[in-house]
């Protein structure tokens, strides 16, 4: 039996561009819940639980639209699929890189891990989310502003 679940938004991006951050803003706004992918510390979209996460996105089947964020998000097909509308959040790495950096107690992990072939990773799994995605947001704009162009583009294409 197919199961049938609440229209999917899902934002996608580097980790530290700010996905959790806008998600939360446009969840606000469209009084939805939020299904994050806790992937961030993943080195690819494999390390995803795709069980677990279909518990998570059951558990809001009543819901009118569920916002799912991660990483990886846009990188694996079966939410990409799931999905009715994609965001990729398009955060310069760098900036990226130091929030995540400076979300730890130690930012040394952080920074040994994009050393040690997160970069690589980025462009091989994250990156390519930015041609695959409905709609680019810059996350250097204000949260208001791009949480009011994700729910803007998402009441026009309903």
């Amino acid at each position: 039996m197919m199961r049938v679940l609440p229209p999917l938004l899902v934002i996608g991006g580097p980790a530290g561009a700010g996905k959790s951050t806008i998600a939360d803003a446009v969840a606000r706004l469209l009084d939805a819940p939020v299904v994050g992918l806790a992937d961030s510390a993943g080195p690819d979209q494999h390390s995803v639980d795709l069980p677990s996460l279909q518990q998570r996105l059951d558990s809001h089947e009543e819901a009118p639209l569920v916002v799912v964020e991660g990483v990886y998000a846009l990188a694996l097909s079966p939410i990409r699929w799931a999905a009715r509308w994609t965001v990729y959040v398009d955060t310069p790495l760098d900036l990226s890189l130091a929030r995540r950096a400076l979300s730890q107690d130690d930012p040394r992990e952080v920074l040994r891990a994009y050393l040690d072939g997160g970069r690589e990773a980025h462009a091989r799994t994250v990156a390519p989310g930015r041609q695959l995605a409905d709609l680019v947001v810059d996350g250097m704009q204000e949260l208001p502003e791009i949480a009011a162009r994700i729910h803007t583009f998402i009441s026009r294409r309903s």
